[in-house]
């Protein structure tokens, strides 16, 4: 029996029980499309946040502490205060080192326009303004760093209001204490990481940062959760990286104040999407291993369906040995049929998959990227379940006997 006719007979076997055959494939779908799913949107926010990076990346470095979280799952930042104005004025003096601008949040509760009040929706920052050393700006420029009265905001917060805020415009803070205070907006800076960044203000932190904590020295300093450092080029961003990380870890008092558990980062951009990519990777092995469960209940539902089907058509085999079919011709037939369930369930979950992701994209406004090399191991899972599913099957139907199977009703 040839190949072709072997797929013609199964193929008929197939769409002549079209109901038991769909409930047969679900579970490979359902497995398959879980995972081209979430290749999809995984795909499109990995590209929403890293698409536009050029490969000349800016010589910025960003110093936060991290920790791992209970469940071991991938990496949170600690927002604790242990970059202290000593330490900046050391990592100052570094070699390579351009500028280095502390960060830190500030209470602020509500924000407000002469038209529209917003409540915990803006984040306000206090840094400097060499912060903006490297980012465009889409409005106006910078503020004075020791100005009391000015701010920048970034794209999302000039939109958060239905009138988008602007250089010029006048924004009330009010903190937690009930203190208020009004700022002018002197820019606008271009949105970060793919559409991706909360709202934010941002406001000197000479005048406006009060956070202090004692050091180990005993002395009473200003200390911030996060510094952003500037390398004189890029070609100096490697070496100086280095040296920033060895003060850090060992002479500074960050390396003092941090909990044991937590970890200094000193991070490039580069370094920063590498960790983002470490965690999707992570999350991607999870769905995969739980889409696999549901391609185990697939390839059972395959089995059994063909175990049935070799009951049912113990007669055709005997028919079929008696004029001179092989036990290789029979095994044959009974495998394609199982590989074609396989193979219509991976199809059919793949367009599933691509259909579910092209809508959650859409919906979220993430470009669509086509995971070909996922689509590709879809296929291949898709097969490989109808045949490993279809063996047992396969094998049980060559060794009917025919005087007995012809005897069969």
């Amino acid at each position: 029996m040839n190949l072709l006719e072997s797929l013609r007979i199964s193929w008929r076997s197939i769409t002549s029980h079209k109901l038991r055959s769909t409930l047969t494939t679900i579970g490979v779908i359902i497995g398959i499309a879980a995972v081209i799913t979430f290749m999809v949107l995984g795909s499109g926010f990995s590209e929403s946040i890293v698409g536009d990076i050029e490969d000349d990346q800016e010589p910025v470095m960003l110093v936060q502490t991290q920790t791992e979280p209970e469940d071991g799952f991938g990496i949170m930042p600690v927002e604790t205060p242990i970059y202290t104005e000593s330490d900046i004025e050391a990592l100052e003096e570094i070699d390579g080192v351009e500028f280095v601008a502390p960060e830190g949040s500030l209470d602020v509760v509500q924000t407000e326009t002469d038209e529209e009040q917003m409540t915990g929706l803006v984040d306000v920052q206090a840094t400097t303004d060499d912060a903006f050393e490297f980012t465009p700006f889409v409005d106006g420029e910078t503020f004075d760093g020791d100005a009391e009265d000015e701010a920048v905001i970034n794209e999302p917060a000039s939109q958060v209001f239905e009138e988008n805020a602007s250089a010029g415009d006048e924004l009330t803070l009010t903190f937690e204490d009930g203190e208020t205070t009004t700022v002018t907006v002197t820019g606008v800076v271009e949105e970060e990481f793919g559409g991706q960044t909360p709202p934010h203000v941002y406001v000197p932190a000479e005048s406006y940062y009060t956070t202090t904590i004692e050091t180990p020295d005993g002395d009473e300093e200003h200390a911030y959760p996060l510094l952003q450092i500037g390398a004189e080029d890029v070609e100096a961003v490697e070496p100086t990286q280095d040296a920033v990380t060895d003060y850090l870890e060992t002479d500074s008092h960050a390396a003092e104040l941090k909990q044991d558990g937590d970890q200094i980062e000193v991070q490039t951009v580069e370094d920063a999407i590498d960790q983002f990519m470490d965690l999707v990777n992570q999350l991607t092995g999870f769905v995969a291993a739980v889409a696999a469960i549901a391609l185990v209940v697939g390839s059972i539902g395959i089995a059994n369906i063909m175990i049935v089907s070799v009951t049912e058509r113990t007669r055709e085999i005997g028919v079929m040995k008696s004029i001179g079919a092989t036990k290789r011709d029979i095994m044959q037939l009974f495998l394609i049929e199982s590989v074609i369930l396989g193979l219509v369930g991976a199809v059919f979950g793949i367009a599933l998959g691509l259909g579910v992701g092209y809508l959650g994209v859409q919906l979220i406004g993430w470009p669509m990227v086509y995971p070909l090399e996922w689509i590709a191991i879809a296929a291949a899972v898709g097969i490989g379940v109808g045949v490993v599913s279809g063996l047992y099957p396969a094998w049980r139907a060559a060794r009917v006997d025919p005087i007995e199977a012809l005897r069969h009703e």
